[in-house]
């Protein structure tokens, strides 16, 4: 029997991760620039639709339009979004398999634009219907204290939450649509 060294192995590199790597990855790259670019575009969006309601609630002490409101939306949007298209780009293919492998969720979800689009619906449809009960729980209550002026401020709260849910159907719609056409080459379902 020959002698025995007792001489550890070195383990074998590991690859590490390389941030280079994702530079020069052109579905790395497209993913972030696009979600960067129209999320700002729907941040800004929202934060009009915001200056607008609370002109038409009991807000009115605040300015009708706020250019550093704009410029934050947009920075806001631009950082949070290209963010929110890194975390896409590594969590699509397992997100992807479970929505294949789920015979519930695979009835309604069969491509990108579905992929985006009818969870944030069912979600804002149940905000939307939970900021009604709120508003009306608290246009119910200001009737029976100050019903001239309750009433004048319900029905701008009312006006202001049907232009919002529209307005937030319509921007998200179009934001999916959007989307999901730009980044259906990179990523097939």
């Amino acid at each position: 029997m020959p002698p025995q060294n007792n001489v550890p192995i070195p383990p074998s590199p590991q690859p590490s991760f390389n941030p280079d790597s994702l530079t020069k990855n052109p579905k790395f790259m497209e993913t972030v620039k696009t979600f960067a670019i129209y999320g700002s575009i729907v941040y800004v969006v929202n934060a009009l639709i915001g200056m607008l309601i609370s002109t038409m609630s009991w807000s009115a002490c605040y300015r009708v339009f706020d250019v550093t409101a704009l410029v934050m939306a947009l920075i806001a949007g631009a950082i949070g979004s290209a963010i929110g298209g890194a975390v896409f780009f590594f969590l699509y293919d397992p997100i992807h398999d479970w929505v294949k492998r789920n015979s519930f969720l695979s009835r309604y979800i069969h491509d990108m634009f579905t992929l985006f689009w009818k969870p944030f619906l069912v979600g804002t449809v149940i905000s939307a219907v939970f900021g009604l009960l709120a508003i009306l729980g608290l246009g119910t209550t200001m009737l029976a204290v100050t019903a001239g002026y309750a009433a004048a401020s319900f029905g701008g709260l009312f006006i202001g939450w049907v232009i919002a849910f529209a307005v937030h159907i319509a921007v998200y719609y179009w934001y999916s649509k959007t989307i999901s056409a730009k980044l259906s080459q990179y990523y097939l379902w």
